[in-house]
């Protein structure tokens, strides 16, 4: 699997469960997201998913689509307790002309995510990161 489907899986079953969730941080670990990212006969790609997961994780505080309201992280592995940031909020809750309905992006990925409709799932992400980054771009926002 490639690299951006897979972080695109990743990015939009983590942000279904804050969707449903929201404004309550939800503490998420690598265990929870394994089978709905990786295939079965992927043994290299669940062999590192722990790190992959981790990764992703503080990749998504740093472009401030989440906070980490605590890191309750061992030496067992990952573990945080996320909520949606304003930034994320208002990722999810655009909704792109392009698509029928009148769904927000989030409640699309929250029921995605529970499918496992991997391909919409990254097509979501991928739209819902570009919305806003195209959003910013027009106020003059970094």
């Amino acid at each position: 699997m490639e690299n951006m489907d897979k972080f695109n899986k990743l990015v939009g079953t983590i942000f279904g469960r804050l969707y449903e969730e929201f404004p309550v941080p939800v503490q998420l670990v690598p265990e929870n997201f394994l089978n709905h990212v990786i295939d079965v006969d992927d043994e290299n790609g669940a062999f590192s998913f722990s790190e992959y997961f981790e990764s992703t994780v503080k990749w998504l505080e740093t472009a401030d689509y989440v906070w980490i309201a605590q890191d309750q992280s061992t030496l067992a592995g990952p573990a945080y307790d996320l909520v949606r940031s304003e930034r994320g909020l208002e990722a999810l809750r655009n909704v792109p002309s392009s698509l029928e309905g009148n769904a927000s992006i989030g409640e699309r990925l929250s029921n995605f995510s529970k499918s496992k409709a991997s391909e919409a799932v990254s097509t979501l992400i991928s739209l819902a990161i570009t919305t806003l980054q195209l959003a910013h771009e027009q106020r003059g926002i970094s």
